[in-house]
């Protein structure tokens, strides 16, 4: 998978100019295959799992979001992490949107029956533009704080196409230091 092809493709497609008028909607839920590169320099892992999220907006600018995603890589080895926040947006015009968002983060590691969780928070922003009525493209950085795993930049970058007002398919990366995640999914908004 390279992570560097596909994040040139998506942000490329951000310089094509907008042509819908449809509004942005957050409310709805995600599900995703997940697909995670582990590498560290030292440790090489390959995984796969599944992603469930939701949103609900409560007012015209903020939002509610959990996720909860779990995988199995090699060696035995299990990971899971649950992020629960809140989420802003703000509007410049009717095709580009600001998201933000504050969550608190868990994650736990499990290998041959023994391991941890570790708790922290993220902070989120980036950009959700639709690039044609059927297409559209977010794009941001968080960063994460963990007590004890320390912080760390992620780069994300998501497309959906549309094949009804509410149901999308979706495509998303994100990758740090050390990770390279790809997700393929499904997106219901109401």
């Amino acid at each position: 998978m390279n992570i560097r092809v596909l994040f040139g493709a998506v942000a490329g497609a951000l310089l094509i100019p907008s042509i819908a008028l449809a509004e942005f909607t957050y409310t709805g839920i995600e599900v995703s295959y997940v697909d995670v590169e582990f590498n560290n320099g030292v440790t090489a892992l390959d995984g796969d799992g599944y992603r469930v999220g939701g949103f609900y907006e409560f007012n015209d600018s903020f939002f509610l979001l959990a996720e909860l995603e779990d995988q199995s890589f090699d060696l035995g080895i299990d990971g899971s992490s649950t992020e629960v926040g809140v989420g802003f947006h703000h509007a410049f015009g009717s095709t580009l949107d600001f998201v933000g968002s504050a969550s608190l983060v868990q994650e736990d590691v499990q290998v041959a029956g023994f391991g941890g969780d570790d708790d922290g928070f993220a902070l989120g922003g980036g950009i959700r533009a639709r690039l044609m009525d059927s297409f559209e493209v977010d794009a941001g950085l968080q960063w994460v704080d963990l007590d004890r795993g320390g912080s760390d930049t992620r780069i994300k970058l998501r497309g959906r196409y549309y094949f009804t007002d509410s149901f999308a398919f979706s495509l998303e990366t994100e990758f740090d230091d050390d990770i390279d995640t790809l997700r393929f999914g499904f997106r219901a908004e109401f």
